[in-house]
């Protein structure tokens, strides 16, 4: 049995990187870029005005406040000169470029206007380019803006359209297949009979991986003494880069998993990591490369080891570098377990710290929607000012 931090350094240090492929932008949204975003212009590529009003030159309101409005400047045309007689404003929108000669914008909340004529409020203080959003001043030309390794989101996109880079590189998305086991599940639709429960896990882990960005190609049950076992696991292998298993990994009689991985060919990375929930998970190396995550079948094990490793791993994989670690404080006293790490289901208060919401055992899972994430907790007689935080998705 080897500790947590051990067993989450061999699943990220093992997670087969994945490829790139080219992604239009409108489906770029929730992928890892795999490439730099540069500007092609400077950002804004014009003085652009910020207020609807009128642009003038700043030294014509000390001859005084009535100006005649000679132009219109909407949004989308381009920049027209104001004339040098005295007196003279045009017509701006907001989004249009400032005219040629003019460096001052008044609001329109700021004048009255007749017809062609406008006056200035007395009392408006007019301050030189206020109201203008500079050329060039969020990015020039050639600035790296997104950089390789970014988690695609609003921002990001909005930026890339900017730039005109309709297709993206991208991390491929990874082919993964979600497996619970056990005789004892029957599908969510079925009634089932006092000794059965419905599968809940796979579905579990599989909305968790479509929240994360990496929708499961297949998702289903495995029996636990089923003579097509073995050839299902063989298809597993075959059309899959991940594999999510929870149940029959512990060291029970009908707990196959770790036999049968091994007679696959599946090279064992960890089994048996010392933490709770979860005591049980293993990691194991497919003949192709492939990462096999075995987790415990109850729920809270198999839901917590998903966030634990196989998330920040994905992450990984991407091309994302290691998650960044929150680190929370508790204001009660949390004694961690001898020799064991702890995953801790917590509450988030508004201020940052956290309390203690633990289930009442691992096959509790009603028990979660209780917390919003858990800590992790060191063993107990290693010092922790603060604790990881990792929220449920």
């Amino acid at each position: 049995m080897i500790t947590f931090h051990e067993a989450f350094d061999l699943v990220l240090g093992n997670a087969p990187y994945l490829a790139a492929e080219n992604c239009r932008l409108e489906s770029a949204a929730g992928r890892v870029l795999r490439q730099d975003i540069s500007a092609d212009r400077d950002f804004p590529p014009f003085d652009r005005v910020m207020m609807d009003g009128y642009a003038l030159r700043l030294e014509d309101l000390k001859s005084g406040r009535g100006f005649t409005i000679v132009a219109s400047a909407p949004a989308g045309a381009p920049a027209v000169p104001l004339p040098d007689t005295g007196g003279a404003c045009i017509e701006v929108m907001t989004g249009a470029p400032l005219p040629h000669g003019a460096d001052c914008i008044v609001p329109v909340e700021e004048t009255e206007r007749h017809g062609d004529a406008v006056r200035i409020s007395s009392d408006y203080d007019a301050v030189p380019r206020r109201f203008v959003h500079p050329l060039g001043s969020d990015a020039k030309k050639g600035d790296s803006l997104v950089k390789n390794g970014t988690l695609l989101g609003s921002r990001e996109i909005g930026v890339a359209a900017s730039c005109g880079a309709a297709w993206l590189e991208v991390s491929r998305l990874p082919k993964i297949s979600v497996a619970a086991t056990g005789d004892e599940l029957v599908a969510v639709d079925e009634a089932p009979a006092p000794h059965q429960i419905r599968q809940s896990n796979a579905h579990a882990i599989s909305a968790a991986l479509i929240r994360a960005g990496y929708p499961a190609m297949s998702s289903g049950c495995i029996r636990d003494d089923d003579e097509t076992t073995e050839s299902q696991f063989r298809t597993l292998l075959g059309e899959s880069d991940w594999i999510i298993l929870t149940g029959a990994v512990s060291k029970g009689a009908r707990d196959f998993v770790p036999e049968l991985l091994d007679s696959l060919g599946c090279r064992k990375l960890f089994h048996g990591v010392a933490q709770r929930p979860g005591k049980p998970a293993g990691c194991w190396l497919g003949p192709a490369g492939q990462m096999i995550m075995a987790l415990p079948g109850n729920p809270v094990s198999a839901i917590t080891g998903l966030h634990a490793f196989v998330l920040p791993a994905l992450a990984v994989a991407s091309g994302m570098e290691r998650p960044k670690t929150r680190l929370v404080t508790t204001e009660e006293n949390v004694h961690g377990l001898p020799g064991m790490t702890w995953h801790l289901p917590v509450t988030l208060a508004a201020d940052g710290k956290v309390t203690p919401a633990p289930t009442g055992n691992s096959g509790d899972f009603i028990g979660l929607l209780r917390s919003d994430g858990f800590i992790t907790i060191p063993p107990r007689g290693e010092f922790a000012a603060a604790y990881r935080y990792t929220p449920w998705i």
